[in-house]
């Protein structure tokens, strides 16, 4: 008997991608819909993958990518964009038409109508639209804080040995990109019992900006000292390295979650645990694993000028 075939969105970003290829390792029928073909698409090709090229956007696309699939992997792609509700809606509307068996969604852990973030209020709203699915088996994934947002300055960390963020006195748990796509991926192939049912894969220990400056003193072998960046400075930051207006809003107003400590609270889960029979892997391995696959970590004048440019 053949498994079904399963369509992963942004199946070339940072859940995307590891979903599609640990489904691929299973045997299954992948659709991986991506924006453009690339060496991310030609690797999920050369697996097995029927690569669909289109906008999430397009109902036309969205319907060559869900052909002959009864189950899909919903996420509005990064940045967040302000098509992220369209993107919801065309989904749910060409799901309805095929009658999905089985969506595991991408949400939110703070997604609610009244979050000041125009984004996260766009979330709630698609959540809802995917819940009223007709006959559809909906599992909900709400991650918090992802901790490829703490690597994003490892660069800068490196080369300076301060970890500037926003994040106050405020604690996580944050979770790599690689759980979380292993918890989806098992949902994926072997959705019994997590119907209607909202997940939140946390990493297995909070840890304060001191913690997290402490395990990178361990791995670059000198101290590293957190220092509280002002958000307006943030802000500055991102508009500098060419986000939009847009985009560095909604960032700021989880920096100040952040601050506020609402990702501490319930975690940390045993979500990834339960659902995979692993433990979740620990900040000091995923922060390894970036150490050595991120260009300009090794100290340089050059990089070091080009920074603070």
């Amino acid at each position: 008997m053949s498994k079904p075939g399963i369509l992963v969105l942004t199946a070339a970003g940072k859940t995307g991608l590891p979903i599609a290829l640990q489904l691929l390792g299973e045997a299954f029928l992948v659709t991986a819909f991506v924006r453009q073909e690339d060496r991310r698409s030609e690797r999920l090709k050369s697996k097995g993958a029927d690569i669909v090229v289109g906008s999430l956007t397009d109902p036309g696309d969205m319907r060559r990518a869900m052909a002959g699939a009864q189950r899909a992997y919903f996420n509005a792609p990064t940045p967040m964009k302000e098509g992220t509700l369209k993107i919801a809606s065309v989904f749910t509307a060409i799901a309805a038409e095929h009658k999905l068996e089985s969506v595991v969604a991408m949400s939110q852990w703070l997604a609610n109508p009244r979050h000041p973030s125009v984004h996260t209020r766009k979330v709630w709203l698609g959540d809802r639209l995917l819940a009223l699915l007709p006959g559809t088996d909906v599992t909900a994934i709400n991650v918090g804080f992802f901790v490829d947002n703490d690597m994003q300055s490892m660069v800068f960390t490196a080369q300076f040995g301060t970890l500037m963020l926003p994040y106050g006195a405020g604690r996580n748990a944050p979770p790599s990109n690689e759980d979380i796509a292993v918890v989806i991926a098992e949902i994926l192939a072997r959705p019994d019992g997590h119907t209607g049912q909202t997940y939140r894969p946390t990493g297995p220990k909070r840890l304060s900006p001191q913690d997290m400056a402490a395990i990178f003193s361990k791995i670059f072998g000198r101290k590293i000292r957190y220092v509280d960046a002002p958000l307006p400075i943030m802000a500055k930051v991102m508009q500098g390295m060419g986000f939009s207006d847009f985009v560095t809003a909604q960032t700021i107003e989880y920096y100040r979650d952040y601050q506020r400590n609402a990702f501490a609270v319930g975690a940390p889960t045993e979500v990834v645990r339960k659902i995979t029979g692993r433990d979740p892997e620990d900040f000091e391995t995923i922060a390894r694993r970036y150490a050595t696959t991120m260009p300009d970590v090794k100290r340089s004048l050059g990089t070091q000028l080009r920074l603070m440019g």
